[in-house]
């Protein structure tokens, strides 16, 4: 996002779950996009669906709203910063993180923030691993890792901003960010892998531990699996912000220009699916058929 980045790593294990099985894809099923009532004006950031009627987003100006079927509401809005990304690890238990280094996690149905972070960087991305535990990357190449009320700095040497991380364990990993950057944490310590192209990294979308997709400025998404890394390209020049993969290879992108795209595995290539007026952050699916995308100046989209 974020993202808002990676939001990705249980977003994949969740998500992906709940779509794979037969049937037709939702691209053949075309169902147009509309926009929904949102109950704010402010940016939203990014969206994680806990179920079909289950569904988290945040953004700017410390909101997080949720939808239980039937509409969208703010949850919060006394938490005072903009929120890049939001994960969920149960159906009552999540984190958001965002500017200044703000985490905030909810349980026993209220948001909390989390104390004991003393680096103020903008955190971009998280991965959280449960109630007690999770990572978290952002600005000037901060990586943190807080488990159990202890705070880590588990930063790289790279001064890049990073939006997407995702960490198996303590010692295995990955985070993505600006001008090409992709590290791989190995026995816990972040090795620099070479990038496929110099654009910047801004989303991320974790299918396993060992196969992502980065989505980049310039049109560019980057896909991870077996070790290697392959470069796909949108028709376009976009930057991608958000990524949505399912678990037979098809995916789904949104860009900073409006647009929202499809990826074909078998004819390796991506192609536009809708287009809309205003910035588009992030994408996820609920179900097989089910879609949501969030973006600026408050916009959700539902299919």
């Amino acid at each position: 996002m974020r993202k808002h980045l990676a939001k990705v790593a249980a977003v994949a294990v969740v998500v992906v779950a709940c779509s794979s099985g037969g049937g037709s894809g939702p691209e053949e099923n075309p169902v147009p996009w509309r926009p929904v009532h949102s109950p704010t004006a402010e940016d939203v950031r990014a969206i994680w669906a806990v179920g079909e009627d289950d569904i988290w987003a945040c953004g700017d100006n410390g909101n997080i709203l949720y939808y239980d079927g039937s509409e969208w509401r703010l949850d919060i809005t006394t938490l005072a910063p903009d929120f890049f990304d939001v994960q969920f690890v149960s159906s009552t238990e999540g984190w958001v993180c965002g500017k200044d280094g703000w985490v905030a996690r909810r349980g026993g149905g209220r948001w909390e923030r989390v104390p004991g972070n003393t680096r103020p960087d903008t955190l971009y991305a998280l991965d959280a691993h449960g109630v007690d535990e999770a990572w978290f990357c952002g600005a000037r190449g901060v990586v943190l890792h807080y488990k159990d009320g202890v705070w880590t700095d588990e930063s790289p040497s790279v001064t890049d901003d990073l939006y997407g991380i995702r960490v198996a364990g303590d010692d295995e990993g990955w985070v993505v960010g600006d001008n090409g950057r992709i590290l791989k944490r190995s026995k816990g310590a972040w090795v620099e892998v070479t990038s496929p192209v110099e654009s910047d990294y801004r989303c991320a979308f974790f299918v396993s531990d060992n196969e992502a997709w980065f989505g980049a400025s310039d049109g560019f998404a980057v896909h991870l699996k077996g070790g290697g890394l392959n470069k796909t390209r949108l028709p376009s020049t976009e930057t991608i912000t958000g990524l949505y993969f399912r678990s037979d290879g098809r995916g789904f992108a949104v860009t900073k220009g409006g647009g929202i795209y499809i990826y074909s595995p078998a004819a390796r290539n991506w192609r536009l699916w809708h287009s809309h007026n205003r910035q588009l952050f992030d994408i996820t699916f609920s179900s097989e058929e089910r879609g949501w995308v969030v973006g600026a100046v408050g916009t959700i989209l539902r299919r």
